[in-house]
């Protein structure tokens, strides 16, 4: 295994957090939610809390559906190259058989439903089997633009995965190299993350929908990179326009269970009466958090098992931990 992805380490009390908050934040998500794998904090750009519970600093953790914040993210450098609009049809981008569509709607899905679930596609929360009928076809991209859409392109939030899938299958198109080539040599290896699993469909396509691999101190690196308006190492590498677009909310959402209320594009937004931020969020546990008025970036993992809400500690955490 490599080394874990360096960072700048402060005591909390340096940064500006109480220890004994950040250890109370612990030992509750520990009491409560068993599944956790790793909580990390970042102030101020600086480490200042990292726990691990039975995996270890390098192993890479199956993100689930964080890496959608991260095909937001690579969306937004295309848009900016004039690779891409987000106002121009989908099906502009990709080679199609018109035969194969599955409603007359399908032309008038564009790159900016997709970005906000707004397609008109079903949702893997409210239709489960579509969900799983679509991962295991022989090509799910043939079967996504088979589907009818349940609601005319701009009208509905549905959450979808088959959607961001089609999305990085146009990143694909555009930028004329696979999605998990064009996601490493963009964002990744600026950000210092080496090459880890991304797992693909029958036709070899990496699941922009999810399962890119990363460490916990790779995903708090995404997150500090968000809280710094897309600079690294004081160069820009993503928009900062297209960062302020993607994070500020614009449909409602309903993952519920989790206070995770409105929905940005492929960012969620936190509930009221938390500390204002936004969320890159995946099942079983697997949080990217970032507060930008606390220059605070969060990172959790936990097993791919369940899905309860281990979302709960991160504003709690932010409430005690500050000083």
């Amino acid at each position: 295994m490599p080394s874990p992805l360096p960072w700048p380490t402060a005591a909390p009390s340096v940064a500006g957090l109480d220890p004994a908050g950040l250890d109370r934040a612990e030992a509750d998500l520990l009491a409560h939610f068993p599944d956790a794998t790793s909580l990390l904090v970042a102030r101020r750009g600086q480490l200042v809390f990292e726990r691990y519970f039975g995996i270890g600093a390098d192993e890479p953790q199956d993100t689930q559906s964080v890496t959608k914040s991260l095909v937001s993210l690579l969306t937004g450098m295309l848009v900016e190259r004039g690779r891409l609009d987000v106002d121009r049809p989908v099906l502009a981008y990709l080679p199609h058989d018109p035969a194969g569509l599955g409603d007359a709607r399908w032309p008038a899905v564009t790159v900016r439903h997709l970005l906000g679930m707004t397609s008109g596609l079903p949702s893997e929360l409210t239709d489960p089997a579509y969900d799983d009928a679509w991962y295991f076809s022989a090509d799910p991209l043939k079967f996504t633009l088979a589907q009818p859409l349940l609601a005319e392109p701009g009208q509905v939030f549905h959450y979808s995965n088959a959607g961001v899938h089609l999305l990085g299958a146009v990143l694909a198109e555009v930028a004329r190299e696979p999605l998990a080539a064009l996601m490493q040599r963009a964002l990744l290896t600026p950000l210092g993350i080496g090459t880890h699993p991304w797992p693909t469909d029958p036709q070899g396509r990496a699941w922009g929908s999810g399962g890119l691999f990363l460490t916990p101190r790779e995903m708090l690196a995404v997150g500090q990179l968000a809280l710094q308006h897309g600079q690294w190492q004081g160069q820009p590498l993503v928009p900062a326009v297209w960062l302020a677009r993607s994070t500020r909310p614009r449909r409602p959402g309903y993952l519920f269970m989790e206070g995770l209320l409105t929905y940005g594009w492929l960012w969620w937004q936190p509930g009221p009466d938390e500390p204002a931020g936004f969320y890159a969020t995946g099942y079983g546990g697997q949080y990217i958090a970032v507060f930008p008025a606390l220059e605070l970036v969060v990172a959790m993992t936990g097993r791919v098992s369940g899905h309860p809400n281990h979302r709960r500690i991160i504003p709690e955490l932010a409430a005690q931990a500050l000083q």
